[in-house]
Formats: structure tokens, sequence, C-alpha cells
């Protein structure tokens, strides 16, 4: 049979019958559930409730519910307990969960914006005589802190709240969250008196000689600050309270007190420093000399098993590539090996030392919870530095084995693969290590707690900052996107030669913002990444590294032009930088009065092999001309014509 709560879920009603659908439904399972207390020993009886019954037939379901409550308070029976009956334990159970979750701490009554109302404070501690004053945040500070020095710890107590605790053991507990709670406020400067108003209302009062009215609400909690505890920050409060009709005073909130012990068990002092000399116990930055110190010589002891390591990786290192006669094997393996062992070692071995000294503050090792607190944020960053400069170590590594295994071994014919590859691996690089180094950054700034709060202010102000970023830094940022460009379009490539504001020039280089060309006589120009993209760029050996170079000759009207187209092919073809597939040719293209044009056209394999074969045959060319044809090399002629006088 379908139960009511199960009707509702599936069954959308409106609030009023809804509400009159479940006081009915009860209460017609509570007439099947319990005996019929209606039937009464007499006979006079049971006809006087059947009159009754019938002059007052309900007209609706309310009064047919609030019937049947008055029969039950007529038979002595409660709703409440029925209800507790009807009620699983399961479900009582999680209701007393629920409300030790969120805190309960025995609040009653209406909401009060200048107190929370109890009606109940620490019922397990014996009454004062006289009541401690509590009546304004500071004093309440005051008095917890005075209480403590005097070593009254049992007094301190009643400036917290303990409700959450067992009224049974908070006389036993009281004394040992005093003197816990007043090792975190001093560990972690939480004193604040400065910060505290002196008033019952809690409001904050304007500095001295200000002329400025106090603003704002009465506060019912004041924040003293944040005690970090593994991955969260857990508050400290202080809370106005009221209890009945009392005069509100302040206290350390319930939630405070009922995470004392956990932040205790953090951040408690090891043991062993009570045997510790004073001036060990000195503190620099937070941090005490002798956390130093046992930082230090764990660090040294982890180093030095690394430098262990690394001498015997060495040591097989030269075993593994030296011969039997002790020289030094040099092929492809063994160099990659020795290249690996080079340069992963030591960044390795920092890598594991911090690794190490990570794992003793963060739990690792019992009783230096204290040393963990103040020390891991440290360690974290330089754990992520080192494991950065490992990972860079390792993509050079797998680079310059990519190189080795798919550049070097490239025949000549393969030359454009190759400075494709060579184009891939040079920029690819520069982005996994630039990727690599703000992952780092991002990740080394995660172990610190505040970090959202950081993200919170960089959202704040992104508007202003992105404008002003974007301004100054759109060079760059254009640049770096142009790099990307050029690395997945490939419109130059390592080795391309180009000409470059006239000069010819080899891509030697792409970096992320500009690129290295070599020219001819070994200067350098440092071109934008920009500028490969934005202008027009002529690349000699884009598609293919085969190259046609021209070769312009004058000669006069006189010469023999099939001489000279002879004895040029000839000259290119005994020559061997010549591609030995591509014919030499050589063309009359234009004449003048004077001169007639030749263009000589030869083909090489790459473009360096051509600009030299174009160099050698145009100099053989002219030496040729002016040994075998030098009576028709361009000149400017006079022609003298005499006549026949008589005489």
């Amino acid at each position: 049979m379908q139960t009511p709560s199960e009707f509702l879920r599936r069954h959308s009603l409106q609030p009023l019958p809804r509400l009159l659908f479940i006081v009915g439904s009860l209460f017609i399972l509570l007439t099947m559930a319990l005996p019929v207390y209606a039937a009464s020993s007499t006979e006079i009886a049971d006809d006087r409730n059947s009159e009754a019954a019938v002059a007052s037939q309900p007209e609706n379901l309310v009064e047919y519910a609030g019937q049947k409550i008055d029969k039950l308070k007529e038979d002595g029976l409660s709703v409440s307990s029925v209800a507790a009956e009807v009620i699983s334990p399961l479900e009582k159970k999680t209701v007393q969960q629920a409300g030790v979750l969120q805190g309960d701490s025995g609040l009653t009554g209406d909401y009060n914006e200048g107190y929370y109302a109890l009606d109940k404070l620490n019922i397990g501690l014996p009454p004062l005589s006289e009541p401690p004053n509590l009546s304004t945040p500071f004093a309440t500070l005051e008095f917890f802190q005075s209480a403590v020095m005097k070593q009254q710890y049992d007094l301190a107590a009643y400036a917290l709240n303990m409700n959450l605790i067992d009224s049974e053991l908070q006389s036993n507990q009281a004394g040992d969250l005093v003197k816990q709670l007043d090792f975190l406020l001093v560990e972690k400067q939480l004193y604040v008196f400065d910060k505290l108003p002196d008033r019952p209302d809690g409001l904050i009062e304007p500095p001295l000689g200000s002329t400025s009215s106090i603003q704002g609400v009465p506060r019912r909690s004041i924040q003293l600050g944040y005690i970090d505890y593994r991955e969260r920050r857990v508050p400290l409060h202080l809370e106005r309270v009221r209890i009945d009709d009392g005069a509100p005073f302040w206290v350390f909130s319930a939630q405070t007190v009922a995470n004392i012990d956990k932040l205790y068990e953090q951040y408690h002092p090891a043991k062993f420093e009570r045997y510790l000399p004073d001036w060990t116990k000195l503190k620099f930055f937070n941090i005490a000399i002798w956390e130093f110190l046992a930082l230090l010589i764990f660090f040294s002891l982890t180093m030095g098993i690394g430098w262990l390591l690394s001498t015997a990786a060495g040591k097989l290192l030269n075993w593994y590539v030296m011969d039997k006669e002790g020289n030094r094997l040099g092929t492809l393996h063994h160099n990659s090996v020795e290249d690996l062992v080079n340069k992963l070692t030591v960044p390795l071995t920092f890598t594991l030392s911090f690794s190490s000294v990570y794992t003793l503050v963060s739990g690792g090792f019992p009783y230096l919870d204290a040393l963990a607190s103040s020390t891991r944020p440290i360690i974290w960053v330089a754990l992520v530095f080192s494991a950065m400069w490992l990972g860079i170590r390792a993509i050079n590594f797998f680079a310059n084995r990519y190189k080795d295994l798919q550049i070097e071994n490239l025949s000549e014919e393969n030359f454009d693969k190759g400075r494709s590859r060579r184009t891939y691996m040079s920029i690819f690089r520069r982005v996994f290590i630039f990727v690599m180094i703000l992952g780092g950054i991002w990740i080394g700034l995660s172990e610190f707690t505040n970090i959202d709060g950081l993200g919170k202010t960089l959202l704040t102000s992104a508007g202003i900052a992105g404008a002003v970023i974007g301004i100054a830094a759109q060079p760059i940022l254009g640049n770096i996107i142009a790099g990307m460009q050029v690395a997945i379009t490939q419109p130059v490539r390592i080795g391309d030669t180009v000409m470059m504001e006239g000069e010819w020039s080899t891509i030697e280089d792409l970096g992320y913002t500009y690129a290295v060309l070599k020219t001819w006589d070994e200067r350098r120009l440092i071109v934008p990444m920009r500028h490969f993209i934005t202008e027009i760029v002529e690349n000699w050996s884009h598609t293919e590294s085969h190259q046609t170079t021209v070769i312009y000759l004058y000669v006069d009207y006189g010469a023999d032009i099939g001489a000279i187209r002879q004895k040029y092919i000839e000259l290119v073809k005994d020559n061997a930088l010549w591609d030995g597939e591509t014919e030499p040719e050589m063309f009359t293209i234009s004449v003048s009065e004077t001169t007639i044009k030749l263009r000589c056209s030869q083909a090489a394999n790459s473009p360096i092999d051509a600009w030299t074969l174009e160099c050698e045959v145009r100099e053989q060319m002219l030496g040729y001309l002016h040994s075998e044809q030098r009576d028709y090399l361009p000149a400017e002629r006079l022609i003298v014509k005499s006549s026949d006088r008589s005489s």
C-alpha cells in the first residue's frame, strides 16, 4: 500500500490541501493502529457517544482531525508520544546528528541581530559566586588571558561555550581546552587586543580624534583570525550570547571550542622541545631556530644520499661507455645514455631530497606537526622548482634524442624534411618548457591557502589589469602567438634560405618572440616573429631545397652566341655542384643599341650549392669571354669613315 510520504513525493499538492492531507492521513493511521479506546464499558456511554458523533459530524478534513485530537486527549494520550512511536529511530538519530553537525549550541528564542539566544551554557561547570567580566569582546579576551597567566585554567573555561561537549565531560576537559586554546592564540598571534572593540554591542570605535560617527549595526560575532588546518582555514570567533532574560555577554563560540582539539593536534609542540636550549626556540619569520637546524640536517642527509647515488651512477656510466681497452664508445646509444645521466642526475638528486623533506613536514614522521605547519610551504616551493628543473632537463634530453634519431640521420635528399622537423622541435620544446614553468609557478602557489583570496583580488581588478597588460605586452604577446603560428603553418623553417632586408640569409633559430638569421658573411639578423606573418618574405627553399639561379652576360653584336652557349653548358655540367638533371639553358632575352643580354640558368640541389655554382660559372664565363671573344665584349665604339679625294 502506498504510504502518505510516497504519495506526496509523487504528486505536487498546493500548500493548504497538502497540509490537510498530511493531518488527515496521520490521524487515520493513528486510528487504525491504536486500540479502540472509545469502546465504553456501559451501553449508555456508547449511546451518548454515538449521539454526539451524529450531532457533530465533521464537514471537512480539518474538523475531523480536530475531533481525533480531542478524543486522544480525553483518553489520556499525548500526540507527541504517539508520533515518537511512529517516527523511526533512524530518523531521530539523523536529526540529532544534523544538530551536532550544524553546531547547534542550544540556540533558542527568536532571532536577534545583537546576540545569540541560549537556554543553557556550560551546565557541567560549577556556578561562580561572582560572574566574570565578559561584557565586551576586549574584556572576554583579557579575562581569558589573565586567568591563564595566573594558571587558573578552570576559571578561564567560563569564557568558552562548551555546549557541544557533553555536560558530564565539561568539567574534566575544561582545563585542557583552555591550555590548548591559549597555545594556539599565542602561536598564531591572535591575542589581538588592539583590534577588538571594548563595547558591549561590538561596534568598532572611531580612532582617537576622529569626528566621524560610529556606523553600522551591533555585532554578535567577531572573528579573531584564521588557523590553517590541512587544506582548509578554520576561523576563531568570539560570539555574544544571552541566556533567558540575563544581560548579553561574550564567549568563544561553540564551534571554535569544538575545533580546539584538532587544531592543537596539528600545532602542538614536539615532546623533545622541552629539552632544547632556549636560544634554539627563538623564531625568525615565525620559524624556530631548531626547526631550521632540523631541516638543514635532514636536507644534508638526503643530499648526501643523493650524492652517493649520483657518484655510483657516474661509475656505472664510465663502465658502460668504455670498452675493454679504456676507449670511449661513441655509438648513438651510448651517447644517449651518457646524456641522460649527465642531464638528470643533479636535478633528480635535488628533487628526491626535497621530496623526502616534504614527506617529513607533511606527516611522514610523528611529533613534527609544528615544524610542518611552519616550513611546509617553503619546502613545497623548493620541491616544485626542483621538479621544474628536472622536467626541463628531461624535455631537453628527449628533444636531443629526437634530433639524433629523426633529424641527424636524414640523408641529403631529405633536407626538406629535416628542416621541418628541426622547426617543430625548436618551437615546441620552448612551448613545453614555457607551459611547465607557468604550471609550476601556479602549483607552487597552490600550497598557500590565501591563493583563493589572491584569485578573487585578481578577478576584481581584471578589467583594469587586463587593459594595462594588454597594451603594454601587445608586442610580446603578438610575437609569441606569431611564433606558434609559424610552428604550425611553417612559412619559414630552420635552415631555410631567405632574402631579408636585401640580405641573403639562412634561418638559424626560431625562438619565442624572435628569429635569428645568419647572413652570408656570418652576421646575425634578429627579426621579430610577427615579421614572418605580417610581411612578405622571400623564401628560396620553402617547398623544396632544389634551387635554380640565373647569370646575365652582356656581349657585343659581333659575338658568337652559339660558341658562348656551348661553352656555358660545358662549364655547368663539369661542375660538381650541378644537380645532374636540369639542363643548363641560355637565351637571348634582349638587345640594346650597343649590347646583347644573355640569360643563363643552372640548377643545384640546395640554395647554398646553387649560389656557389652561380658564382663559379659566372667567373669562368667571364674568363672565357675575355680570352676567346675579347673583341666582342661590350664597349663604346666610334666608327671613322675615310673618303677618297682627288689630288
